[in-house]
């Protein structure tokens, strides 16, 4: 199946939607940035990192919102670039945040929000730069929730269709805010947490809001029936639990130089896993103990890469690879079942192959 071969090459079917979303942030934050000649110089400052973070991601959230409603549209709306638009603000506001919590001095390639004011702390001899990095990064996203409030409120659409995604929007992204709570209580609490509670975890921290929501918010935009707008949420959560234990599986196994991320952040910030669950399970019941007491503590680079290795001895993956692929072929089933054409439906298929097989 061309769908199966494919995977890598999905980018490229989203091409067109991407650029519409990078040149309407660049137009926006440009505008934002003029709104106030005289402001502050942290008025350009931020408008600068938030454009520069921004685009150095996929965009696939914003871009998969056109992407649906042109699916199910005769006559895709100019407005719905702007939820697009909307939606990779929140989300870069997400990450400023994410950052800090995780302790993360890397993303995408490039320093972390809280690390990029450090390095300017530093060389503008700022006091407590630790604190100033979070502190900046933490304004930041403030700042970007509030520009997508705005956006969504300039919404040039029908009341009933703007209070529908308004709606949509916020409630999906108040589900990562409960979600990544959840994530940090069973960090450091001494509790496990079952495999049940993990894909919830995934489900509403992640694939909600990165594949659900914007395949909700592109039908609803369209008009779709309510029948065929659930079907993509459903579909959405499926595909999105790939992306997240794939995404996991980065964290431990990738290749740093592509992912953009330091190996090993999940262990050192003792997340409750899928990965980890099955490494537990699999060690000897003499030795679980030992190494759930040894991921409490702060791990060494050494200590980090000697538990991977312990994880490649055990042959975690190929537990967390047949929950994937189990996944994957009920998301093939449910992309049957939708009413779109099949140049969509192989368009999803495709998707769901990138998120089991992508590096990065």
């Amino acid at each position: 199946m061309e769908s199966e071969k494919n995977g890598e090459h999905v980018l490229a079917h989203i091409k067109d939607e991407k650029r519409q979303v990078t040149e309407f942030l660049d137009n926006y934050l440009k505008e934002w940035e003029e709104m106030e000649p005289d402001a502050s110089r942290w008025r350009p400052d931020i408008r600068k990192r938030m454009q520069e973070m921004a685009k150095a991601g996929k965009i696939v959230r914003g871009a998969l919102v056109i992407k649906t409603e042109k699916a199910y549209s005769n006559s895709p709306s100019s407005e719905t670039v702007k939820v697009a638009g909307t939606i990779e603000l929140l989300h870069t506001g997400l990450l400023m945040h994410d950052d800090i919590i995780d302790k993360d001095d890397q993303r995408r390639g490039l320093p972390t929000f809280s690390k990029q004011y450090r390095d300017l702390g530093k060389k503008e001899n700022v006091d407590n730069r630790k604190h100033f990095g979070d502190s900046m990064a933490i304004a930041g996203g403030d700042i970007a929730y509030f520009m997508g409030q705005g956006l969504l409120a300039d919404l040039d659409i029908k009341p009933e269709k703007r209070r529908k995604i308004t709606e949509l929007v916020f409630s999906e992204f108040s589900a990562v805010g409960l979600a990544e709570q959840v994530d940090i209580y069973s960090g450091y609490s001494r509790n496990e947490i079952s495999e049940e509670e993990i894909m919830r975890l995934y489900r509403d921290k992640t694939a909600r809001y990165t594949f659900s929501l914007p395949f909700k918010a592109g039908a609803i935009m369209a008009e779709a029936s309510e029948d065929e707008i659930e079907k993509l949420y459903s579909l959405g959560e499926k595909i999105g639990i790939i992306f997240q234990l794939r995404d996991d599986e980065l964290s431990l196994f990738g290749d740093e130089e592509e992912t953009g991320k330091s190996l090993g952040s999940d262990l050192e910030e003792n997340k409750k896993t899928l990965h980890r669950l099955k490494f537990l399970e699999k060690l000897p019941e003499e030795d679980v103990e030992e190494m759930r007491e040894r991921l409490r503590k702060d791990l060494t680079e050494q200590d980090k890469k000697d538990i991977i290795d312990r994880m490649n001895d055990l042959d975690v993956r190929s537990e967390v690879e047949k929950k994937m692929n189990e996944l994957k072929q009920e998301a093939f089933e449910e992309i049957e079942e939708l009413e779109a054409d099949e140049d969509f439906r192989e368009f999803l298929k495709s998707l769901t192959v990138f998120c089991l097989k992508r590096k990065k």
